[in-house]
C-alpha cells in the first residue's frame, strides 16, 4: 500500500496534509490507535528535518508505503545550501554558530546541510563538527560514488561496539552519544532512519515496524 505523494514547502496548510496522510494511512491498515499516534509522530519528526536546516526555505515530496508488519516514510526534496548562505543562517544565531547541533535531530539536520556543502562545492566533511556522527553511520561505498548515504541503524551499531569497548566506564564524552539515543523520540520509535544526499537532492526514509 502507498499513499499519494504530497507536495510540502514548509507551511501550515502541507504539513497539515502530511498529517492527515498519516492518519489516513493507519486508518486504512486498521493498525492499533497507539501505532497511529506513533506514525503521526514519526511523521511530524520527519518534516521538523527539513524544515530545521533552511528556515522552512524547501521542498519536498512526502509519502508512505509498506503494509500491516512494517512502513516506510518518504521525504524526498532539495535542499538550496552555499557557502553565503550558510554564513547568513549562522550570522543570525546570536553566537554566530550553529548551536543547534545537539541530539540526534540537531545532528541530523547539521549533517544533511553540510552534506550537501560538500557534495556541491567540494569541501571537507573531516573538519566539520559532526564528522564522527556522520562516520559512524556512514556507507562508505555510497561515498565512492559521489552520494552520501547514512543510516541511523549503523550509527546503533557503531555505538554499542564502542559502549563496549568502555567496560562500563563513566567518561562522559564517550557516554554522550549513547545517552543522546536514548533520549531521541525519532531514535526510540524508528527502527532505522536512512538518508542519501546526492549534491541537494535528499532523501530521508523512516522504517518503522509495527507491534515492537
Amino acid at each position: 500500500m502507498e499513499t499519494e505523494h504530497i507536495y510540502v514547502n514548509g507551511e501550515e496548510e502541507s504539513i497539515r496534509e502530511v498529517l492527515k496522510t498519516a492518519e489516513a494511512y493507519a486508518g486504512e491498515l486498521g493498525i492499533a490507535e497507539k501505532e497511529s499516534l506513533r506514525l503521526r509522530l514519526l511523521s511530524e519528526e520527519l518534516i521538523g528535518l527539513l524544515s530545521g536546516i533552511t528556515n522552512d526555505d524547501y521542498s519536498a515530496m512526502f509519502w508512505i508505503d509498506g503494509d500491516k508488519k512494517k512502513c516506510f516514510l518518504h521525504l524526498a526534496g532539495n535542499v538550496k545550501m552555499t557557502s553565503r548562505r550558510r554564513e547568513e543562517l549562522l550570522a543570525s544565531a546570536r553566537s554566530g554558530k550553529n548551536e543547534a547541533a545537539k541530539g540526534i535531530m540537531g545532528k541530523l539536520r547539521e549533517m544533511i546541510a553540510t552534506s550537501v556543502l560538500v557534495l556541491d562545492e567540494s569541501a571537507e566533511i573531516g573538519a566539520l563538527p559532526i564528522a564522527d556522527f556522520y562516520n559512524a553511520g556512514m556507507d562508505s561505498l555510497a561515498y565512492s560514488t559521489g552520494q552520501m548515504t547514512w543510516s541511523l541503524a549503523g550509527y546503533r551499531s557503531t555505538l554499542e561496539d564502542r559502549m563496549i569497548d568502555l567496560d562500563q566506564t563513566d567518561a562522559f564524552e564517550d557516554r554522550e552519544p549513547w545517552d543522546e539515543l536514548e533520549r531521541s523520540i525519532i531514535a526510540n520509535l524508528a527502527d532505522d532512519v536512512r538518508v542519501s544526499i546526492r549534491k541537494d537532492d535528499v532523501e530521508i526514509v523512516v522504517e518503522r515496524a509495527f507491534g515492537r
